[in-house]
């Protein structure tokens, strides 16, 4: 069993990891220090130090947290044997597609994303890798990587589109004639991504 002290150390951290969302989803990476972390989580700054060690530690393990981010095992589906027997263009879509489900399920992940466009720095940077890890296993993770020499410049071209779109409906929901409050066009979007992958795949 588990002491109370434990239980209480755990429910700290937890705040404070919360905490690092609600701060970046607000006031943006500049306004994300040790002191209003604290203040939002309701604890001494010095638990900041005692638990994480610090600021750049404490986003670290924000950024390793579902609710920042989805996990390999999440945007691979309930189903994810069922990858190995889609064709390459067809795992390639079906990523983006699961992909741009798990960000539209995540509106604070969606300010974050917005902020890194107007404010980069070192703590960013902290959300980026785990960004990149999650591609990179996902790929891995399939029996055959799909075998195209732009498959890399592909992934990065599409995760801006997909990152783009969420960030833009966030503010506005009508886009291009789309109305994004509709399913019926988020139905089109997965359709499009179907079709643009097609054809890089097949050409």
């Amino acid at each position: 069993m588990r002491s109370k002290k434990s239980e209480r150390r755990d429910l700290t951290q937890d705040k404070l990891i919360r905490a690092v969302g609600t701060v970046l989803s607000n006031q943006g990476f500049k306004g994300l220090g040790v002191n209003r972390v604290a203040k939002a989580a309701g604890v001494d700054k010095v638990l900041v130090y005692r638990y994480f060690g610090g600021l750049p530690e404490l986003i670290e393990a924000y950024s390793k947290t579902v609710d920042f981010w989805p996990t390999v095992d999440e945007l691979r589906g309930p189903n994810p044997d069922s990858l190995n027997r889609l064709k390459p263009d067809q795992q390639v879509a079906q990523f983006f597609k699961s992909f741009l489900s798990a960000l539209r399920k995540r509106p604070t992940t969606q300010d974050i994303l917005a902020w890194e466009l107007l404010e980069k720095n070192q703590l960013s940077k902290h959300l980026e890798a785990i960004r990149n890890r999650t591609i990179l296993e996902y790929f891995e993770r399939l029996d055959q990587v799909p075998d195209n020499r732009m498959l890399s410049a592909v992934v990065v071209l599409m995760a801006g589109a997909v990152n783009h779109l969420i960030i833009k409906t966030r503010i506005t929901r009508s886009i291009g004639g789309f109305d994004f409050d509709s399913q019926s066009s988020w139905g089109e979007v997965n359709a499009a991504i179907d079709l643009l992958c097609k054809g890089i795949f097949d050409s």
